[in-house]
């Protein structure tokens, strides 16, 4: 699945768009997300507001402190290992030491990282931060059908930054297909 990204000047104009995409196109609710300063604005034309995933670098923050605290670990365990202080232990309690040390730097990283990514906007949206900042709703999009949603939208409000859309939920594909039994 993928995500567009439509920047429209105000949240009636958005409306009208999701209208089209819901009625016409038959997209889910689900699928369509705003991002405005106006929140109270969104809940007025009952439209779904970008989740905290969509505003900001949670996952991103999160794999680059993951990143960090692998090889926080990994230089962790080399040090543990070449110094030992642990000698006289059984095997057991180095091999329980050095998992820990290893998945213990990896869950610090991963946390720290996750808290970072909250401070920052998301990168695939902080180029609407100006727009964003000016009054504009930012419309996102998921679909494996952009090029029919460009031709809906066309007439409308709506400005296509079409910049590149991004990958995104990679095994949703599967989500809606027939399950074989036996």
């Amino acid at each position: 699945m993928r995500r567009e990204y439509f920047l429209a000047e105000s949240l009636d104009d958005v409306d009208k768009a999701a209208s089209i995409l819901h009625n016409q196109l038959h997209i889910n609710g689900n699928n369509i997300h705003v991002i405005s300063n106006d929140r109270q604005g969104i809940k007025q034309h009952h439209l779904h507001e970008g989740s905290i995933i969509d505003k900001s670098d949670l996952v991103r923050g999160g794999e680059h402190g993951a990143l960090l605290g692998i090889m926080m670990g990994i230089t962790g365990c080399t040090i543990l290992v070449v110094s030992m202080p642990f000698w006289g232990e059984t095997e057991l309690i180095k091999q329980v030491v050095l998992v820990l040390t290893l998945f213990g730097s990896l869950m610090v990283g991963c946390c720290i990282g996750s808290f970072v990514g909250l401070l920052h906007v998301n990168y695939k949206i902080c180029r609407f931060n100006e727009d964003l900042t000016s009054g504009k709703s930012l419309m996102l999009v998921d679909s494996n059908e952009l090029g029919i949603i460009k031709r809906a939208l066309e007439k409308q409000p709506i400005i296509d930054k079409g910049e590149g859309s991004s990958f995104i939920f990679p095994f949703d594909e599967f989500e809606n297909q027939p399950r074989l039994i036996g």
